[in-house]
């Protein structure tokens, strides 16, 4: 059996606004080779990086973007979601609006379509879903799932990015406290 003592940065992150403790650990292996475990609120995040230029964990944390760590620490996460119902409801009052003004549907028509959309849990699902069958199935057309649904920022997204940013800035505090 063989042990090798490892030399590792820990940090932890307190005192940000609307976030959690965040705790850090940086390993260096070599030159351009290390891994960061990021912890926040009972999910972790761990990359590791074997190509880095010659550049510590801590230099490339600094030089690549949220979005490229992001993408790396949680490929599935997207900066925006298209299910929000509230946004999806203004989206097919919107379209109602615009065929009622275009004399396309009925006044009668319209306020049905109107309170089917006040009143779902799904306003996607009810334009889309043929076996739904309700006022709002005809609405936009043919293919209503490629309609111009809005998208809203993803609060998942949005929280990781957060704990990153505070992950840099944390580097960037030690290393001014070092200096």
């Amino acid at each position: 059996m063989k042990i090798e003592k490892m030399d590792v940065l820990a940090f932890n992150i307190t005192e940000v606004e609307r976030l959690d403790p965040v705790r850090v650990m940086i390993e260096n292996y070599e030159p351009g080779k290390g891994r960061i475990t990021i912890t926040c609120y009972g999910k972790a995040w761990t990359g590791a990086w074997f190509a880095m230029g010659g550049d510590t964990v801590q230099e490339f944390i600094k030089r690549v973007s949220n979005e490229y760590l992001i993408g790396y620490f949680s490929p599935n996460l997207r900066p925006t979601v298209d299910d929000d119902n509230d946004a999806n409801t203004l989206f097919v009052k919107s379209e109602i609006v615009k065929l009622r003004h275009q004399k396309e549907i009925s006044a009668i028509e319209a306020r049905e379509m109107w309170d089917e959309a006040e009143n779902s849990d799904d306003v996607k699902a009810d334009c889309c879903d043929c076996r739904i069958g309700n006022a709002l199935l005809n609405l936009l057309g043919d293919e209503p799932f490629y309609a111009n649904w809005p998208s809203v920022p993803n609060p998942e997204y949005r929280y990781l990015d957060r704990i990153v940013d505070a992950v840099r800035g944390g580097i960037i505090e030690l290393e001014r406290s070092n200096d």
